[in-house]
């Protein structure tokens, strides 16, 4: 078994960045609708603080600021002197002061509708920044009650949840809010599902393991499904293959998959494929190899593992394939489906999918000790895909139960979000 490339997983999972909140001329015109009279030493003080501002003399209006907020006692006190601190904002940016402007606004309740909006998601980005991540979350929660749309709101509720090691909610909530997003018929940025499969496969949390693994993968399905490109099929499968501590035989049944998908990225993953076939199913580890090379992900002249396996399978070949009508012959007079099954895989191998087909549907009849009606399934169905039959295959895959069942998930994404050239990002 590979070890996992975590450099090739984090670029495939990718990261929040939390820019700073914008200084909004909108904001500031819709903060400033009528009010009844401040308290007259705060409407004084706030007086001078606006006229130093608009000077340019700071100082001076950051000392009339703090004389307004002292003597403040009516909501609309709070209101007044919360766009006095943020109109002093505008002039010389200090992210403590535009905090404290944005929390004696929104605490005044005298903001209008449309600015809570604003003001909400801007108080939940400066506590975020400040890994404030409880009051964040209070914010974001009430910016999106208040309405907002804003692009980053979900993530940034899912991520502030996450941050206090609430991890299934945050997963729970992401999942809620893409499913809104289905209804409505509006598209879910992939970079949802990516972010939450990595909060997913972060989690430290291991009281809550098996349902967060379970949520994590459903999010993975959404996501190669969203974005069907060979990194994020990679990412996905690695996340699923270590939170379910895929066994060799499982990790097969998933490169087999990416293989069909067109997703295997690196060096590692055709050699991990040819070492675990190349005793079994020799022509399978010789087009497996063969296909690397081809795209320059494996060497097979220099000497090394892959060329070294593939001069073991090129001398086992002939033997190997002529044996095949004996071995077909014998499975079918066999008392179980085992030999079956392992006949139907070498068909495979050299592409003879009618002759394996036929094998895996003898091989369920048969059934019998060493025959799990799952695994048989999950390789009809492999069958099928690759002889062209989609229906068939997803007919066949959506029978799958058991642990084999994410593997026939992710096929049934394959046949239905076929695999896409990676997109770079813009630098």
């Amino acid at each position: 078994m590979r070890i996992v490339s975590k450099m090739a997983l984090a670029i495939a999972l990718g990261g929040l960045a939390m820019a700073a909140p914008a200084f909004a001329k909108k904001e500031e015109k819709q903060a400033a609708a009528p009010l009844e009279k401040a308290t007259p030493a705060v409407q004084k003080a706030a007086f001078d603080a606006q006229k130093a501002t608009d000077a340019g003399d700071i100082p001076t209006a950051l000392a009339n600021y703090n004389t307004a907020k002292a003597a403040m006692v009516t909501d609309t006190d709070k209101f007044m002197v919360g766009r006095v601190g943020y109109g002093i904002v505008q002039k010389n940016k200090d992210d403590a002061l535009f905090s404290d402007s944005i929390d004696l606004m929104l605490a005044s309740g005298k903001a209008s509708p449309e600015a809570q909006k604003q003001l909400y998601f801007a108080q939940g980005q400066i506590a975020f920044n400040k890994k404030d991540f409880a009051k964040a979350l209070t914010a974001f929660q009430a910016a999106e009650k208040a309405g907002s749309t804003d692009a980053d709101l979900v993530p940034l509720i899912v991520e502030s949840t996450a941050q206090q090691g609430q991890t299934l909610q945050a997963l729970k909530t992401l999942s809620d809010e893409a499913s809104k997003r289905e209804a409505a018929g509006q598209p879910v940025p992939p970079e949802w599902y990516q972010r939450g499969v990595s909060i997913g496969y972060k989690n430290k949390n291991p009281a809550d393991q098996a349902a967060i693994n379970q949520a994590t993968l459903d999010l993975c399905l959404k996501w190669v499904a969203s974005a069907p490109q060979p990194q994020y099929w990679n990412g996905a499968m690695e996340v699923y293959a270590q939170q379910f501590k895929l066994d060799n035989d499982a990790r097969l049944e998933m490169l087999r998959l990416l293989r069909a998908a067109g997703a295997m990225e690196g060096g590692d993953d055709y050699r991990e494929y040819a070492d675990d076939v190349y005793l079994r199913f020799p022509n399978e580890a010789a087009s497996v190899l063969q296909e690397g090379a081809a795209r320059g992900k494996v060497n097979l002249t220099a000497k090394g593992d892959a060329a070294d396996v593939m001069g073991i399978v090129k001398g086992k070949l002939a033997a190997d394939k002529a044996s095949l009508p004996a071995s077909d012959k014998a499975a079918r007079a066999a008392a179980t489906g085992k030999s079956a099954l392992s006949t139907a895989d070498a068909y495979v191998g050299y592409g003879e999918y009618a002759k394996a087909i036929d094998l895996y549907k003898i091989a369920l009849a048969k059934g019998g000790a060493g025959v799990d009606p799952n695994t048989v399934n999950l390789h009809l169905g492999w069958a099928l895909a690759l002889s062209g039959d989609t229906a068939g295959a997803k007919a066949v895959f959506q029978t799958v139960t058991g642990p084999r069942k994410p593997i026939a998930q992710f096929w049934l994404v394959h046949l239905d979000h076929p695999t896409v050239p990676n997109v770079k990002s813009a630098a």
